[in-house]
């Protein structure tokens, strides 16, 4: 065989491993067949009397709109969860990473009792699990599996417009990584026994309102825009381990005869 031809084979072959190494881990389970949420208003409905208004234009909008409340008891809870066919909820794999974000605006008249609007991760073994603005200005991520995290208990202006991003990748280390307005905790180990997301769970967009009822004015007006679903790249030690094992073929072969 010639050292061309040889070249050639080699060339290939990596090719083709690096791009097994790159694309087949995570993209082995897909998560961007989701196309769409699913609607449940009111699954907690403690104040039935509420005047509520949804918009459900996903992936551009989807938006809740309560008040005023009327007489009632704890909270009410809305939800928008993560389809692939616009009628059921998709569920979600431990062994599918995933890179889902959107932009979440909470406006509110009163700041307390608190209101809240984010991700909810229904894991049917380990509970819900949340990661969330409030209106008293706390943003943080907890329950179920989701390892703890505090972006700190007055990060949020209620009224504004903040980024929320969950970046997740299993396997026997899994982690998750949380990113409000593009800072980032880290990726956080998780320390359950299925090591990372319960097979099963599903995920959506979330909205809990607790109203204030010594002001019969009170509202609240939750905004998700800008909904992003992907696959995330491979973390960069992956990158490294395939260009070392690159650069170890290319040396081998070059080495001459009889060296």
């Amino acid at each position: 065989m010639s050292s061309v031809s040889g070249r050639r084979r080699i060339g290939v072959a990596i090719l083709m491993v690096g791009a097994t190494a790159v694309l087949c881990g995570p993209a082995l389970a897909q998560v961007t067949d989701i196309n769409s949420v699913v609607i449940q208003n009111r699954r907690f409905n403690d104040y039935p009397n509420s005047t509520l208004v949804t918009v459900n234009t996903y992936p551009t909008v989807v938006s809740f709109t309560e008040g005023p409340f009327g007489a009632g008891g704890f909270a009410n809870q809305h939800l928008a969860r993560f389809s692939t066919n616009g009628t059921t909820a998709r569920s979600f794999l431990n062994s599918e990473a995933f890179d889902i974000s959107f932009n979440v605006n909470l406006a509110v008249l009163s700041a307390g009792p608190r209101k809240e609007a984010g991700f909810r991760m229904d894991t049917f073994i380990a509970g819900e699990s949340f990661f969330f603005v409030t209106s008293d200005g706390e943003v943080a991520a907890f329950g179920g599996p989701f390892p703890f995290f505090s972006f700190g208990a007055s990060a949020y202006t209620p009224g504004t417009t903040a980024n929320l991003r969950m970046i997740y990748q299993p396997g026997a280390n899994a982690t998750l990584e949380y990113l409000y307005n593009g800072l980032s905790s880290g990726p956080l180990d998780f320390g359950n026994l299925e090591e990372g997301i319960i097979n099963g769970s599903d995920m959506a967009t979330y909205v809990q309102n607790q109203p204030n009822d010594n002001n019969t004015a009170d509202f609240s007006n939750v905004a998700f825009t800008n909904y992003s679903v992907a696959v995330p790249v491979p973390e960069p030690m992956s990158i490294i381990g395939i260009a070392a094992g690159i650069g170890l073929l290319l040396r081998r072969r070059r080495k001459p005869a009889g060296g």
